[in-house]
Protein backbone atom coordinates (compact mmCIF):
# COMPACT_ATOMS: atom_id res chain seq x y z
CA UNK A 1 0.00 0.00 0.00
CA UNK A 2 1.10 3.01 -0.57
CA UNK A 3 1.97 5.89 1.96
CA UNK A 4 -0.94 7.12 3.49
CA UNK A 5 -1.58 10.77 4.86
CA UNK A 6 -3.62 9.66 7.68
CA UNK A 7 -5.75 11.90 10.12
CA UNK A 8 -6.65 10.19 13.69
CA UNK A 9 -10.37 11.48 14.40
CA UNK A 10 -11.48 8.87 16.70
CA UNK A 11 -11.54 11.11 19.50
CA UNK A 12 -14.29 12.96 17.57
CA UNK A 13 -16.18 10.66 15.83
CA UNK A 14 -18.47 7.82 16.81
CA UNK A 15 -17.53 5.88 14.23
CA UNK A 16 -14.21 6.63 12.18
CA UNK A 17 -11.09 5.84 13.82
CA UNK A 18 -8.66 7.62 11.16
CA UNK A 19 -9.20 8.94 7.28
CA UNK A 20 -6.05 8.99 4.70
CA UNK A 21 -5.84 10.35 1.75
CA UNK A 22 -2.52 8.87 -1.14
CA UNK A 23 -2.65 9.19 -5.15
CA UNK A 24 -6.30 10.04 -5.48
CA UNK A 25 -7.96 7.61 -3.19
CA UNK A 26 -9.88 8.51 0.02
CA UNK A 27 -9.32 6.09 2.85
CA UNK A 28 -11.57 5.28 5.72
CA UNK A 29 -11.15 3.04 8.57
CA UNK A 30 -14.13 2.40 11.23
CA UNK A 31 -13.96 1.88 14.84
CA UNK A 32 -15.53 -1.78 14.48
CA UNK A 33 -12.09 -2.64 12.62
CA UNK A 34 -13.12 -2.54 8.37
CA UNK A 35 -11.21 -0.41 6.70
CA UNK A 36 -12.41 0.73 2.93
CA UNK A 37 -10.72 3.11 -0.02
CA UNK A 38 -13.11 4.69 -2.08
CA UNK A 39 -11.15 5.45 -5.92
CA UNK A 40 -10.49 8.44 -7.42
CA UNK A 41 -11.94 10.61 -4.84
CA UNK A 42 -10.23 14.72 -5.17
CA UNK A 43 -8.11 16.04 -2.74
CA UNK A 44 -10.75 18.84 -1.65
CA UNK A 45 -13.27 16.19 -0.43
CA UNK A 46 -10.70 14.87 2.22
CA UNK A 47 -10.62 18.50 3.44
CA UNK A 48 -14.11 19.08 3.10
CA UNK A 49 -14.44 15.87 5.27
CA UNK A 50 -11.58 16.92 7.36
CA UNK A 51 -13.90 20.39 8.05
CA UNK A 52 -16.66 18.20 8.81
CA UNK A 53 -18.96 20.17 6.42
CA UNK A 54 -21.82 18.49 6.57
CA UNK A 55 -24.55 18.15 9.88
CA UNK A 56 -25.41 14.92 11.02
CA UNK A 57 -29.38 14.56 11.15
CA UNK A 58 -29.74 12.97 14.17
CA UNK A 59 -27.41 14.65 16.31
CA UNK A 60 -28.02 18.44 15.13
CA UNK A 61 -23.68 18.92 14.60
CA UNK A 62 -21.60 18.99 12.26
CA UNK A 63 -19.92 15.01 11.70
CA UNK A 64 -16.92 13.68 9.90
CA UNK A 65 -19.51 10.32 9.59
CA UNK A 66 -22.18 12.95 7.76
CA UNK A 67 -20.01 14.56 5.30
CA UNK A 68 -18.39 11.38 4.34
CA UNK A 69 -21.89 9.73 3.61
CA UNK A 70 -22.95 13.14 1.77
CA UNK A 71 -19.71 14.05 -0.36
CA UNK A 72 -18.21 10.46 -0.99
CA UNK A 73 -20.98 7.38 -0.26
CA UNK A 74 -24.23 9.46 -2.21
CA UNK A 75 -22.17 10.46 -5.11
CA UNK A 76 -21.54 7.36 -5.58
CA UNK A 77 -17.36 6.88 -5.68
CA UNK A 78 -16.36 3.06 -6.59
CA UNK A 79 -14.79 1.53 -3.06
CA UNK A 80 -13.18 -1.66 -1.93
CA UNK A 81 -13.03 -3.12 1.30
CA UNK A 82 -9.17 -3.87 2.43
CA UNK A 83 -9.55 -4.77 5.72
Amino acid sequence: MESIEWQEIGYDSKAINRIGYSEGNLYVEFKNGTGYYYLNVPIEIFHRILNKECISVSEGKSSYGATLHQLVKKAGYEYKQYK
